[in-house]
């Protein structure tokens, strides 16, 4: 005799019972199939996770956030600057011979209740891709097991995957636009005296970031807690006044930088302020930090900036779009 008993948290199909026997098993609750329950305990090295991720990134029609192309690059990210629950806890996966075909991942902060979602991604497609996702996203909300708010950015061309996300509930909140230099596509520029920030400047430092990024990611303090060696925060004056700024951060270790701010006080624009920063930004990844090529993420709205940093000599890499639910 056969008695469904519940619905498995994997897959969503039938557990049942038959002749007595449970025809399936029980982690922290819930119920999965045997199926779902291997793929739950399915074990992964960090290593393995890196080459997945960094290989299905390279095509923008699975490309997921800023997570890289460059397995070393991820595997780093990974072991070094992701989640605040293992990584082990931090990801779902699907494997088939000993081989991961599909994961799924999410860069969670304890703090705030957020996860950044790192995939679905999947070496099938369609159909397929979906049900994948699906499994993926039950047991890692399993794994977790914390409610909260999640997030993900995806390639325009990641249709499957905005759809997926659609579907959960996401809601678009942005569009991005990432663009990328390299040190032989700088392009010369007039010269303007741009200096390290100092305490002198700090409070029109804070009024400018609020006002032109008030709902960002990083706050004025984070961004004045953050600076080191690596990472350094520069201004241009006028008048005696502060004209505007830059924050760049390196990483050495993979010869990449970002600039993840810069803004230019609405009364100095048009002055050539803000090719000014962007120079002396590229000057310092380039020269001192040994950067082979330079990001910076701006909204897609934002034309403007876009001009600037394509006449300074940056190209449009990706676009993004920036989902949460």
């Amino acid at each position: 005799m056969k008695e469904v008993v519940g619905k498995c948290a994997g897959c969503g199909e039938d557990v049942v019972c038959r002749d007595g026997f449970f025809e399936g098993e029980i982690e922290r609750g819930a119920s999965f199939c045997f199926t779902c329950g291997r793929q739950l305990r399915a074990e992964f090295t960090e290593e393995e996770m890196g080459s997945f991720i960094a290989g299905l990134n390279k095509n923008p029609e699975q490309h997921t956030g800023y997570f890289g192309t460059e397995a070393k690059e991820v595997i780093d990210t990974l072991k070094t600057d992701f989640s605040d629950l293992a990584c082990k806890d931090s990801f779902a996966v699907l494997k088939e011979n000993g081989k991961i075909i599909a994961a799924l991942g999410a860069d969670w902060d304890q703090d705030s209740a957020t996860g950044e979602l790192w995939g679905p991604y999947s070496l099938a497609s369609g159909e397929q891709w979906q049900k994948d996702a699906s499994r993926l996203w039950r047991i890692l909300q399993h794994k977790i097991n914390q409610n909260g708010t999640w997030h993900g950015f995806y390639n325009v061309q990641n249709q499957q995957a905005i759809q997926w996300i659609s579907l959960l509930g996401g809601k678009l909140k942005s569009r991005e636009v990432i663009l990328q230099v390299l040190p032989e596509e700088l392009k010369p520029s007039e010269k303007e005296s741009v200096e390290e920030f100092t305490e002198l400047y700090t409070e029109e430092f804070k009024s400018l970031h609020l006002k032109v990024f008030p709902d960002s990611y990083f706050s004025s303090g984070d961004i004045l807690s953050r600076k080191n060696d690596r990472n350094r925060l520069f201004v241009i004056e006028k008048n005696q006044r502060l004209a505007g700024y830059v924050y760049v951060e390196a990483n050495p270790s993979h010869n990449e930088g970002s600039i993840e701010y810069i803004a230019v006080n609405p009364e100095f624009r048009g002055m050539g302020m803000g090719e000014a920063l962007l120079k002396r930004a590229a000057a310092f990844l380039f020269q001192d930090m040994n950067a082979k090529e330079i990001s910076i993420c701006v909204n897609a709205g934002n034309e403007a900036a876009i001009h600037l940093y394509k006449k300074v000599g940056f190209s449009e890499k990706h676009r993004l779009e920036f989902y949460n639910f």
